[in-house]
């Protein structure tokens, strides 16, 4: 089981000493404090991955585990399609470009990345620098694939995202994502589930796949609708799919890959 004892991650960051308390004779971690939930993943990184990433003080906190999850599950459709040091896109990586930074190190891998978001796209690419790994940040300017300059004449093995989905009634006002206020640019998704962003993915990606690749989204367990609409749209542009279930703690995610 892939995982990090709170035991062992306090005595590689003494930092995290301050957040832990004794419940019976368990010793736990307040996640809700952002700062310990920062501190933890760090930890997990680096540990864990060899990684060295800093998180944006407004961005969500992503999971280390499941992005790892999300990618292990995602190569093994890879391997059965032969594919070997596959050419990946990214769709928004976020301040932490973890899952773009996984790949890299565990991969031989092209990879891109996009994000939207200024403060964000400099965290990235610190991050990318910090690791000495060569990953490639791109301003999608509020694009999904189709008009980004750099990746126009591109084709690609891979396209994965853990997309934004949320409905179009979401707010950022007084509702917490991973530890953060999340910013409006992080609450998009549109449609009655959230599905319109993944299903402009799959319509546009489409026309940046290799003749044979993958495109790889991961999607919360509910509602089950925007995973239905997701694989209809899969199987639409003549895409097999696969579906995968991971679960880190009490987290149930959803690996959809269409493949050809």
């Amino acid at each position: 089981m892939l995982g990090l004892k709170i035991e062992d991650a306090i005595k590689y960051n003494e930092n995290l000493k301050k957040y832990v308390y004794k419940k019976g004779d368990k010793l736990r971690i307040n996640f809700k404090d952002k700062n310990a939930l920062i501190e933890y993943n760090k930890t997990i990184l680096k540990v864990l991955f060899g990684l060295d990433v800093e998180f944006h003080e407004n961005g969500l906190i992503p999971t280390p585990i499941n992005r790892y999850l999300f990618i292990n599950s995602t190569f093994e459709t890879l391997k059965k399609l032969n594919i070997e040091k596959p050419k990946v896109l990214e769709i928004g990586t976020g301040h932490s470009a973890i899952i773009s930074l996984l790949i890299k190190k565990f991969y031989e891998a092209e990879v891109y990345a996009t994000e939207v978001d200024n403060d964000f796209i400099e965290f990235a690419k610190r991050n990318v620098k910090r690791n000495k790994l060569d990953v490639k940040i791109i301003n999608s300017k509020g694009k999904i694939i189709e008009g980004i300059d750099e990746i126009k004449d591109e084709k690609f093995d891979l396209i994965i995202s853990y997309p934004p989905f949320y409905s179009k009634n979401s707010v950022a006002s007084g509702r917490k994502f991973g530890g953060a206020l999340a910013k409006n640019v992080e609450l998009i998704g549109g449609g009655n589930f959230g599905e319109e962003f993944s299903l402009r993915i799959i319509e546009e990606g489409i026309n940046f796949l290799n003749e044979k690749g993958v495109i790889s989204l991961m999607m919360p367990k509910k509602p089950e609708k925007r995973r239905e609409l997701i694989i209809k749209k899969m199987d639409d542009v003549g895409l097999s799919v696969e579906v995968d279930e991971i679960k880190t703690g009490n987290r149930l995610r959803y690996i959809i890959k269409g493949y050809r």
